[in-house]
């Protein structure tokens, strides 16, 4: 049985526990990087030995605080102790309700004042990091924008400062009403650039249309506007600035996005490919919020079951062989390439069995959701798990042996070496021989390769397989519900490439 998911706050709102918050707070009392991961880690599994569920912001803190002592000495402890933590939100006072303060809705508005997206994120969490420290919980909007105002000052001189304090006081107010909801949520232009970058559109020409967008929709006095009547302005625009290819391809993404039917990406991959961070920028592009990795599903049936009754289970993928050699016979150094594969096919129908479970209940909740693990072979998992949801299966591979090495060196070095490097190093001949294994097993069953060395480009790969292959599996009737008079021919433009 999985562990029960651990949250933060009280029975009536919390929100998933999340160690990337307890970091950043460690972080923002002075602990080093390495030290704010362990004590995460620790503080994680102190909750979960005592099988917590949900634990308030003040329990945690509290915690934090304790561990923060013992790993990182009393100075960081007490910082700990008197800061406001990032999993505490700081409350903003509004006419109708508080509300939370937000980087991401501080930094829009700096780059009206003429930041760069990335100066304009780095200087809202300047501002996030001050008032954390100084413990403030709750504030008025013009506290945080005098907050800002000198923040702009200390980095960038006067003007900067007089120039934002013009904007807060001029500009017009734009707000968003989407489907059947009548609470408008307001306008982003950095939402509205991401989403186009995601569709293939160039940085320039998307900061370019949501600006014209965010104008010509914005009325000198605070207005409304359904968010179909945004897509159709930033469909307009593209087609006038770079195509109706790319267009389409944006209407595509939108689809993606609340599609028919849940949306199920299978990343596979051996070892040091980078599938955890290429499923996470992939989920984020595609507006998907569930990625779950196989490791995390063999770790819950390791729990399950012993080693003497599966010891494959219990093995890495590329050391699974060893379980299966006879008692007494002496280890080879390397296994045959049929030893090697037999090892590796025992523990992923093994892990197939959880794998299934855990995309069968996806599909009942009508929740998309990113498998990545090197468990997700093709050919393996069996079609009816995935009935009533969209399926693109994709392999990552790295044909570069040299790269593949330096992808574990790196790994290495930004885990605090707890994935150690000298036994990836020790196997990287088996684990090789698995991606070729992997790779034919692609090609017979038609998944596509992710062969790009960046980040960025396996990740468009990514995005464009999604959207062509979804696009083609779409029923008739779901295509033209979605995409009207020019269903049928982006079907066949996507089916061609397909």
């Amino acid at each position: 049985m999985s562990h029960p998911e651990l949250r933060i706050g009280t029975v009536r709102h919390a929100f998933p526990f999340s160690r990337g918050l307890l970091a950043e707070s460690l972080v923002n009392a002075g602990a080093d990087t390495a030290v704010a991961a362990a004590a995460s880690r620790r503080i994680e599994q102190q909750l979960r030995l005592a099988r917590r569920t949900l634990v308030s912001p003040g329990e945690l803190q509290a915690l934090m605080v304790e561990v923060a002592r013992d790993l990182a000495g009393p100075e960081i402890a007490d910082a700990a102790a008197q800061q406001t933590p990032a999993f505490v939100d700081i409350l903003v006072i509004a006419k109708k309700g508080d509300l939370p303060f937000s980087r991401g809705v501080l930094a829009r508005t700096l780059e009206d004042a003429g930041l760069s997206g990335k100066d304009a994120y780095a200087t809202a969490s300047n501002v996030d990091v001050r008032l954390r420290r100084q413990g403030v919980r709750r504030l008025s909007a013009e506290e945080i924008d005098r907050l800002t105002e000198d923040t702009l000052a200390d980095q960038y001189g006067e003007h900067l400062r007089l120039t934002y304090r013009y904007l807060q006081h001029n500009r017009g107010k734009l707000g968003v009403i989407s489907g059947s909801s009548a609470v408008p949520s307001p306008f982003s232009k950095g939402i509205l650039v991401q989403s186009m970058l995601a569709a293939g559109v160039p940085p320039d020409v998307a900061r370019k249309v949501a600006r014209v967008t965010q104008r010509d929709l914005r009325g000198t006095e605070d207005r409304l506007v359904r968010r179909a009547a945004i897509r159709a302005k930033v469909e307009a625009l593209l087609r006038d600035e770079v195509g109706p290819d790319v267009s389409a391809r944006y209407r595509l993404l939108r689809v993606i996005r609340r599609p028919p039917r849940p949306v199920i990406v299978l990343l596979g991959g051996v070892s040091g490919t980078g599938k955890s961070f290429l499923a996470a920028e992939i989920a984020y592009r595609l507006g998907i919020t569930r990625v779950v990795s196989t490791d995390s599903i063999r770790e819950v049936m390791r729990a399950m079951v012993s080693p003497a009754l599966l010891p494959t289970l219990h093995a890495s993928t590329f050391s699974a062989w060893e379980a299966l050699l006879p008692p007494g016979t002496p280890r080879p150094e390397h296994p045959t390439r049929e030893t090697l594969i037999a090892g590796f096919r025992d523990q992923v129908q093994q892990v197939s069995v959880g794998l299934s479970a855990v995309v069968q209940r996806s599909v009942q909740e009508g929740t998309s959701l990113v498998l990545e693990g090197v468990h997700l072979v093709p050919g393996y998992l069996q079609a009816e798990s995935f009935a009533g949801a969209l399926v693109v299966p994709m392999l990552v591979t790295l044909p570069d042996a040299e790269e593949h090495r330096r992808h574990f060196e790196s790994r290495n070095e930004e885990t605090g070496a707890s994935r150690p490097l000298h036994r990836y190093m020790q196997y990287f001949r088996e684990i090789r021989d698995m991606q070729d294994e992997l790779e034919a097993l692609a090609l017979t069953y038609d998944v596509p390769l992710l062969d790009g060395l960046t980040l960025d480009e396996s990740a468009e790969q990514a995005v464009d397989v999604v959207l062509r292959r979804v696009m083609v599996a779409l029923t008739p009737a779901e295509r033209r519900a979605l995409l009207g008079d020019d269903a049928e021919d982006l079907y066949v433009a996507n089916r061609e490439r397909s």
